[in-house]
């Protein structure tokens, strides 16, 4: 008996624990986080066979999809061969010739120093610089050094300068011409042939022959750099060769030598596995839980609200599944036989519809950090050119929350698809010139993908729209927009049975939504909370003074309690109307705070000029409540009191009209009608000016028209008998 005891308690505690809020959320981002790794890995993901080159395969390996693949080796044949028909760049050296002239003349001038010095060991001295200057080409000299320099020992000075004169005329003769290090052999041969036609004695020619050959340079010198950036081009300029793999086709037979060839058609095929696949898996998940742990705290901080909320938190994580599985899936699609055209599909990643589902549902400026975040995924998850499907995808989404941002009829969904699509046309046409590789086939078939993303976009949000309104039971614009819609039954109801509350409601409406985009209140949710926030006067239209055509007033026949009673009983009834309709809960907070625990005045007033007991009790005169929680619906009870109370003044010129307006809003803030709304004294300021402003337009002095006018109507009336009875107005 005790076991199934503690059974029992186990799981009434398991199930307590699952039912937390935070245990819900921790399974949630597991859960997300888990997928997340999924979609993004399944680029990464281990693949059937791990194979080196001449290993021997143990089965037959073949395709699973038709694809075209790049042949490497023929490719880097081909490269090769481009490589090899480059030639070598060389850079002129203008200094090659002064700097042979220069070695000439210092080699005669240590020869005439020697000689001028008449030392014992001249002879020796002129042998060793001979030696110095030996040459070790094809073109050996006749005499030794030892008979050279004997020669040198007895020669004139005069012959020795005729000897470097010369020297310095066939040297710069011949490196007139373009000289490069391959052509240092031709131009030794032109100079031991000029020399040899001279008519100097042998020994002389001998020591020209030495210097000259000795002293000859390149003037074209070999760019080693230049050289291999030509080659890189050249063979950069080679197009991959392709070659078509059929489904069916094997790669590599069993009992086969495997090859490096086979072996890169394998990996083009998705069938080779990398070798780095855990440290992929790893990083993969390192990188979601920095993009988990950046949104969750973004969450925290700034929408707290949404955070707290299990629901909402979910919605943001199957909008971001939703995208990254769409976008994963995408990049599979293959649009030809050609690589370049297939890289193309991540500009398909629709992030504009994420981004517009949250703008719509959640919140406009969660939808641009959302939108960041996925279009960085995008980059991961796609192939080719990662960053500009990325920066497609964020500027794609960004047109779509503006576009959403202020909705004022449903066709502005359909829109947004076209402006999206318009922008992305311009993006990618901005990156492909930032790219710097400019093809016009490839640009025209981008700006084609990118403007059918745009139309997608918006086609995925419009279908997906409704059942996560539905699911996550959220209002969104759409749905106000459809709730503003005067065929609404309610408001057709109102229309026919109470229509000076219908007319009173447009009134307020046209008020508080002029108010609500100077502080920063959303219009549209003002403007239809005032539509349906009187509907509880369709019970009982008679008792409420703007639907009482000129009858008795049916509030004297009863006492002012019942009547205060019936009164504020609209506002129990109004929600129970729009229970029936269903009419969403954000609407219903307009019917059932737009009194706050205001005060009924008039029969309050009433009750205690007849109690002599002094029984009357504050409380039984105020209304439910509770006081607006927000500034939408704030606006809408100062609206409302401000409408009906300007529309009972006997002359509303704008001075009354501004005091009015004005002792309204203090009374309703010294009440503490106004304390849970966060309205600031500056909102209620700027919204006492844009009511003024609205209710003197509505209620200006009419023209008064100069006496001669009067008098001349008057003229008019009397001639035709007093039947023109058309106004002067």
């Amino acid at each position: 008996m005790k076991i199934p005891g503690i059974l029992v308690i186990a799981g009434r505690r398991l199930l307590t624990f699952l039912k937390q809020s935070s245990t819900k959320k921790v399974l949630g981002l597991l859960f997300f986080f888990a997928v997340t790794i999924l979609i993004l890995f399944s680029k990464f993901s281990p693949k059937q066979v791990m194979l080196k080159p001449d290993e021997v395969a143990q089965q037959d390996i073949q395709s699973n999809i038709t694809a075209v693949v790049i042949d490497q080796r023929q490719t880097m044949t081909l490269k090769q061969q481009a490589a090899s028909r480059v030639q070598k760049v060389y850079q002129e050296d203008k200094y090659a010739l002064t700097a042979t002239q220069d070695e000439i003349n210092n080699f005669f001038a240590a020869i005439n120093e020697i000689l001028a010095s008449s030392s014992p060991d001249t002879k020796t001295r002129l042998k060793e610089l001979l030696d110095s200057n030996k040459h070790n080409g094809q073109f050996k000299i006749r005499y030794s050094s030892s008979q050279l320099a004997s020669y040198l020992t007895n020669a004139r000075p005069q012959d020795l300068e005729q000897m470097r004169l010369t020297s310095l005329s066939i040297v710069a003769g011949v490196m007139e011409q373009p000289v490069t290090e391959e052509a240092i052999g031709g131009l030794e041969e032109q100079v031991n042939n000029s020399i040899g036609q001279l008519a100097f004695v042998p020994q002389a020619q001998d020591i020209m022959k030495l210097i000259c050959i000795n002293s000859l340079r390149p003037n074209l010198v070999f760019n080693e750099e230049a050289t291999n950036q030509a080659r890189k081009e050249a063979m950069d300029a080679v197009k991959p060769v392709q070659k078509t793999v059929k489904a069916g086709e094997i790669i590599v037979h069993r009992g086969e030598r495997v090859t490096p060839e086979q072996i890169s058609t394998l990996e083009q095929l998705g069938i080779q596995r990398s070798r780095s696949y855990p440290l992929t898996l790893v990083g993969s998940a390192l990188f979601v839980l920095l993009t988990f742990w950046l949104s969750i705290d973004f969450l925290r901080r700034y929408y707290r609200k949404i955070y707290e909320n299990d629901s909402l938190m979910l919605l943001i994580g199957l909008i971001f599944i939703l995208v990254l599985s769409i976008t994963r899936v995408l990049t599979i699609i293959r649009l030809g036989d050609q690589p370049e055209i297939n890289a193309l599909t991540g500009y398909l990643a629709p992030v504009a519809a994420g981004s517009m589902l949250v703008a719509i549902l959640l919140e406009n400026r969660l939808a641009y950090f959302l939108t960041m975040i996925m279009a960085v995924y995008v980059g991961l998850i796609t192939e080719g050119n990662q960053l500009f499907y990325a920066i497609t995808a964020f500027v794609g989404g960004t047109v779509g929350v503006f576009q959403v941002y202020r909705l004022s009829q449903t066709s502005d969904l359909a829109k947004s698809g076209v402006y999206i699509a318009l922008v992305n046309i311009i993006t990618i046409f901005t990156l492909t010139l930032i790219g710097g590789n400019v093809n016009l086939h490839l640009l025209l078939v981008a700006g084609i993908i990118g403007a059918v993303n745009g139309i997608l976009s918006a086609v995925l949000m419009i279908g997906a729209l409704p059942y996560l309104e539905t699911s996550f039971s959220i209002t969104s614009m759409i749905k106000l927009l459809e709730l503003a819609n005067p065929t609404h039954p309610l408001l057709k109801q109102l229309l026919l049975e109470a229509p000076g509350t219908y007319h009173h409601s447009l009134m307020v409406a046209n008020l508080a939504e002029a108010a609500a985009e100077p502080i920063g209140a959303n219009p549209l949710l003002v403007r239809v909370g005032s539509y349906y926030h009187d509907i509880g006067k369709i019970k009982r239209t008679d008792y409420f003074v703007e639907n009482q055509r000129g009858y008795e007033n049916p509030h004297e026949k009863i006492a002012p309690a019942l009547s205060a009673l019936i009164i504020t009983s609209h506002v129990r009834e109004g929600v129970e109307l729009a229970r029936e309709a269903r009419l969403p809960q954000i609407i219903i907070d307009f019917i059932e705070q737009h009194h706050g625990t205001s005060l009924a005045k008039f029969f309050y007033s009433r009750a205690l000029e007849e109690d002599r007991e002094g029984t009357i009790s504050e409380e039984n005169f105020r209304y439910e409540g509770p006081k607006p929680q927000s500034r939408e619906v704030a606006l809408v009870m100062l609206a409302d009191s401000v409408e009906a109370a300007v529309k009972s003044l006997q002359d509303p010129n704008p001075e009354r009209i501004r005091n009015m307006v004005r002792r309204i809003i203090k009374d309703k803030l010294n009440d503490g009608q106004l304390e849970t709304s966060d309205l600031t004294f500056k909102d209620l300021d700027t919204v006492a000016g844009s009511f003024c402003q609205m209710l003197e337009g509505i209620y200006h002095k009419r023209i008064e028209y100069p006496e001669i006018i009067v008098r001349e109507f008057e003229k008019r009336r009397e001639k035709h008998g007093g039947h023109d009875h058309k106004s002067a107005e």
